[in-house]
């Protein structure tokens, strides 16, 4: 499992306009070039950051051909943000995996 994180620098005003792009474009890369999806976060210093999963570095780093009718939602992204592309700020290969989907409850708690 790869966790790649990314950083997208929004030109002010565009963030409703990169968000809409940003989730076509995932559903998009997640169809055609087999990720798992991501998850986009606000980060404090006004930058979105995006925490996307791979099933492996090399499905990350194979070849990914944009079909002619992909590439209207990826150029909407880029063109809210002020440098054209994110930042690509880390490629983590999974080590140990305790995240989960709920919170914890005690059954038998004498709490």
């Amino acid at each position: 499992m790869l966790a790649v994180i990314l950083e997208f620098d929004v030109i002010d005003g565009m963030e409703d306009q990169f968000k809409a792009a940003w989730t076509e474009t995932t559903e998009l890369i997640y169809q055609h070039f087999g990720s798992l999806g991501s998850r986009l976060h606000h980060s404090e210093n006004g930058k979105f950051i995006a925490y996307a999963q791979w099933p492996s570095l090399e499905v990350y780093e194979n070849d990914h051909y944009w079909p002619v009718d992909t590439n209207q939602a990826r150029d909407r992204m880029r063109s809210s943000l002020k440098t054209g592309k994110p930042t690509v700020l880390h490629k983590l290969i999974l080590d140990t995996d305790l995240l989960k989907a709920t919170t914890y409850t005690a059954v038998n708690s004498n709490y």
